[in-house]
């Protein structure tokens, strides 16, 4: 089917789906994926135009949507949109990277911070690639407060390459808040380091055995 009309019945703006009343008398499973881009976020009451199919479950679903009246992103608003998304993003895990490489430098016995760091990163770039997927496909997803966990757990430098180099969770305020505020603790930590405001020693005592295998 195609060419169906109907109306966006319920929005979940946090998570990014919602449902569709359709002309037809069915309902209708939409995710933010499958929304063509506009200026402003789906709001409940929006008239939708849509295709439709079966998802994997038998569970109806819209495809290729637009909604009447909203304004779509210009390719020139779309890159303009990107490069912000991904200005502080990068620079902010630059900054990380370069602060911890320093720090490295300067104080060789921080070394043990090097491995915590690079695990962490690595599997947060990859559970963010994997939830970024499983949105597409409209499958099972990670938490936020899960991958807000894992970038607090000093995989902050590569939840913000994940998020800048798949475009994921950038359009959610609160997450980019979170995420902000959590990249910000670490690059107070790492900057407290590198200035000598903060002593290796003066770590929680527990964290060092852990990280040192002392």
């Amino acid at each position: 089917m195609s060419n169906l009309r109907g109306e966006l019945v319920h929005w979940n703006d946090a998570r990014g789906f919602g449902f569709i009343a359709g002309d037809d008398g069915q309902r209708y499973f939409v995710h933010i994926s499958s929304i063509m881009r506009i200026a402003t976020r789906p709001r409940v009451g929006d008239v939708v135009y849509f295709a439709a199919r079966k998802g994997e479950k038998q569970q109806l679903e819209a495809r290729s949507v637009t909604i009447a009246g909203a304004n779509p992103i210009t390719p020139q608003a779309r890159r303009s949109q990107t490069r912000r998304e991904l200005d502080w993003q990068l620079i902010l895990a630059l900054s990380l990277l370069g602060l911890l490489a320093y720090l490295i430098w300067h104080d060789p016995h921080a070394g043990f911070l090097l491995l915590p760091y690079a695990a962490g990163g690595v599997l947060t770039f990859c559970i963010y690639w994997l939830d970024k997927r499983a949105a597409e496909a409209q499958a099972w997803r990670v938490s936020e407060a899960t991958l807000h966990g894992l970038d607090l757990a000093f995989g902050i430098i590569g939840g913000l390459l994940g998020q800048a180099i798949f475009r994921h969770k950038t359009r959610k305020t609160r997450f980019m808040f979170a995420t902000l505020m959590i990249g910000f603790v670490h690059l107070a930590l790492l900057a407290g380091l590198a200035l000598g405001e903060i002593k290796l020693e003066a770590l929680p005592a527990t964290l060092h055995a852990v990280l040192v295998g002392q």
